[in-house]
């Protein structure tokens, strides 16, 4: 992986137009491979699709009443998963020392929390812990993975869905995670985010150490 720096930093050097063409290059292919395990494998499984402009038009109407078209929602879909994303990515992993093991922390301590609390309050559901036992062990990959590169490109696509599902859908009015109703949803969404973070940092890196 290339070099990065050894402490929080104040400020990052701006990407040169070749960092930023590797980028959204990383971006679009993972974009690509995310369209495919969500519209494909995901109906199979789930009986339907996973629908980020649903997510985009549902968070603009309840933040702002105003109701997105399906093409203006799949254009920012778009917009932030080639160009938002990779650059989000550019900016966090020039920026912190050890930011992948910092996100594997913070991703899944919340979801640990959040589960422990549903439990506490309505019961062990099975198919959640089963789903919470694939998330940390997936993490937990990092304490024998050699690639540092492959370890921070998980960490990346966990906490992409973390974003979306944790962040963004509450910020729609939905529940966090999904865990309510679509823990199925939820599960296949958070390994579309995986299977796109991983893309988009691995092929970047590639890209860049290239040069």
């Amino acid at each position: 992986m290339t070099a990065q720096t050894s402490s929080l930093t104040t400020s990052i050097a701006l990407p040169s137009a070749r960092t930023l063409r590797n980028l959204f290059i990383g971006g679009y292919c993972a974009l690509m491979a995310w369209e495919i395990w969500a519209r494909t494998i995901t109906a199979w499984v789930v009986g339907g699709p996973l629908e980020p402009p649903e997510l985009v038009r549902s968070r603009v109407q309840h933040w702002s009443g105003v109701e997105l078209s399906v093409a203006t929602a799949t254009f920012l879909h778009y917009a932030v998963g080639i160009f938002g994303y990779p650059v989000a990515y550019f900016v966090i992993s020039r920026s912190f020392r050890r930011w992948g093991a910092a996100l594997d922390i913070g991703v899944l301590a919340i979801f640990s929390a959040y589960l422990a609390w549903r439990f506490a309050q309505t019961g062990f559901e099975k198919n959640a812990a089963i789903f919470w036992a694939i998330v940390a062990a997936t993490t937990a990959t990092r304490l024998i993975n050699p690639s540092e590169l492959h370890a921070n490109a998980l960490s990346w696509g966990s906490f992409t869905w973390f974003n979306a599902l944790g962040i963004m859908a509450p910020l729609a009015g939905l529940p966090f995670l999904l865990l309510d109703g679509a823990l199925l949803l939820s599960f296949m969404s958070w390994a579309g985010h995986l299977l796109f973070g991983y893309v988009a940092a691995v092929i970047f890196e590639r890209l860049e150490a290239r040069g």
